[in-house]
Order: C-alpha cells, then structure tokens, then sequence
C-alpha cells in the first residue's frame, strides 16, 4: 500500500510536466501561426511594416522587461561573460530582426503558404546540430525526414517554366522568388539553433529561473536596436513618422513574438529537438496554409502542392518517427 501511495506523486508530477510542455508547445504553435498570418494581413491591409517591426520589436522588450526585469541586477553582478549563452541572445536578437523583414518580402512576393513552408521545413538544421554538437542522437528516420525536406524545398521555390520577360528586370524579379524563401529557410534555421544551444546551456551551466528573462531581454533589445539601425538607415525620417495602423499592428506582432520566444525556450527543456520542432512546424504549416487559401485566397498549384505534402511529411517523420529507428 505504501509503495503505492508513494508511486502516486511521482506519476502525478510527470503528467504534469506533460501538461505544462504541451501548453508550451500550443502556445508557441499559436503565436507563431498569428505572426504568419499578420504579416499577410499588413501586406493586404498595405500597412507600413518597417515601422510596425520596429513597434512589435519595442514591445516585446517591454513584456519582457515587466516580466523579467528584476535578474538584471543580479545577472550584472555576476558577470555576463561567465554566462556561456549571453552571445547567443545578441546573434539571435540580430536574426529576429533580419528573419521578420525577409518573412515580410517573402509573404509579399510568394505568399503566406510558400513563405511558412520556406520557415518550418528549416527544422532541419537545429535537429542536424543538436545531434552533431549538444549529444542528441540522430536516428535513421531523421535522416530520411532531412532527405524529405530538401525534396519539399526544390519542389515549393523551383519554377522550371517561369514565363516572366526575359529582360534583365524580369531575371531579377524570378531570382528573388527564389532567394526570398531561402532566407527565411535560412535565417529561422539559424534562429532555431542558436535558441536550442542557448536553452542547452542555460539547462546545464545556469538557472531558467533566472537565466532565461535575462536572455529574453538580452534578445529583444539587440533586435530592436537593430531594427531602428536598419530603417533609420533605409527608410530615413519616413521610418518614424506615426502611422496609427503600424502601431497596432506592431502591438499585436510584437505580443506573438514574445510568446513564441517564452514558449519555444521553455518546451525545448522537456521535448527533444526533432519531437518538439516537428509537432511545432507541421501545425504551424498546415494552419497558416489552410486561412491563407480560406481567408487571402492564395493557390496551390500542382507542383507545390507536391512539395507541401513532402513538406508535411518530412515534419511528419522527424516529429513522430524520429526515435524509433
């Protein structure tokens, strides 16, 4: 009876963890989607994005300061440069910044869908380097979900027959079809990275509790900074001149980046990378496409309906497969 009663708490506590991972996991799959469909939603609405991402950027440094501001004293006392992660929340602050304005071109140019698959098929590369760097074991069922996603790539950016003018204007509009999902592919890659070693080292060298608002603020701050560099340079006085719709907009973006964010570094404790980010992009990929056919009446044609489904199923696969081979 005692061992029993004693067995209770332990598998109470795990069903618990499990509820508190998936609420992360939900939360971040939530936040991400909206982030998706909000800059569709600027481009249609013709909202001013430099402006409303310098606004979402000053916000979700400001939730994280309300949130987390106090651990910056004490982080200060003890020395940034002992932390191993305090780095890795500037380059990702930086890669924030840069992954949102190629996020908001490629919405523009090829679409909500394109430029979601372009960003969740990435999933990749934090998988590929947790294996490789921070001890993850790769199984055989990763590496044909890899194989998968690369064919999902060359069929969703490909155009074999693009029909455009042949003119040197017509050339670099096609090449930016081109490169624009690349670099979302690349840059939320890179993101994702740098986010599962910051996690990895906050899990092991510090304390979450302490640690994680401190490099949340670390992040916003260097992409807001960023941000404003970048368009004061580019747009000039343009940049800063009120715009009430780049505002709100900004707000809502802003309050989805930062639940992204929380949500992605705290289940990333429990989940492995091939688990968590599989579950994260394949929701993440069907529910933007589904509203942006239902709601912008963006299309499918056969060829990337093609590299959709090899999409969902290489996510398939490194999510749901991924350790039993």
């Amino acid at each position: 009876m005692s061992g029993r009663r004693a067995g209770i708490p332990v598998l109470l506590s795990k069903t618990e963890t499990t509820i508190q991972t998936m609420q992360y996991l939900l939360l971040a799959i939530a936040a991400m989607s909206l982030i998706m469909l909000a800059l569709k939603f600027f481009n249609v609405k013709k909202i001013y994005i430099p402006q409303a991402i310098m606004t979402n950027y000053a916000f979700a440094l400001i939730i994280a300061l309300f949130s987390g501001g106090r651990y910056l004293a004490a982080a200060d006392a003890g020395g940034f440069g002992g932390n191993g992660w305090w780095y890795l929340a500037l380059i990702t602050g930086a890669l924030y910044f840069g992954s949102m304005d190629l996020m908001a071109a490629s919405t523009r140019r090829v679409g909500v869908s394109i430029t979601t698959m372009a960003s969740r098929t990435s999933v990749i590369l934090p998988i590929v380097w947790a294996a490789l760097f921070l001890g993850e074991r790769i199984t055989g069922w990763e590496l044909l979900g890899t194989a998968l996603v690369m064919l999902a790539f060359v069929f969703i950016i490909y155009r074999p027959h693009d029909k455009g003018p042949d003119t040197a204007t017509g050339r670099n509009e096609r090449l930016k079809t081109v490169l624009l999902p690349v670099g979302v592919f690349l840059s939320v890659g890179f993101i994702a990275v740098c986010m599962k070693t910051s996690q990895h080292l906050i899990k092991t060298e510090g304390c979450y509790e302490t640690d994680y608002p401190v490099f949340e603020i670390m992040l916003f701050s260097a992409a807001f900074l960023g941000a404003v560099a970048y368009y004061a340079a580019k747009e000039g006085r343009e940049a800063f001149r009120f715009r009430w719709k780049s505002i709100a907009g900004g707000l809502c973006l802003g309050t989805f980046n930062y639940f992204v964010t929380f949500g992605l570094m705290h289940g990333l404790k429990y989940f492995s990378s091939s688990t968590f980010y599989g579950i994260y992009n394949i929701s993440v990929v069907l529910l933007t496409t589904l509203v942006g056919i239902a709601a912008f009446g963006e299309k499918l044609d056969g060829r990337k309906t093609v590299g959709m489904l090899f999409a969902v199923a290489s996510i398939f696969v490194l999510g749901f497969l991924g350790g039993s081979l």
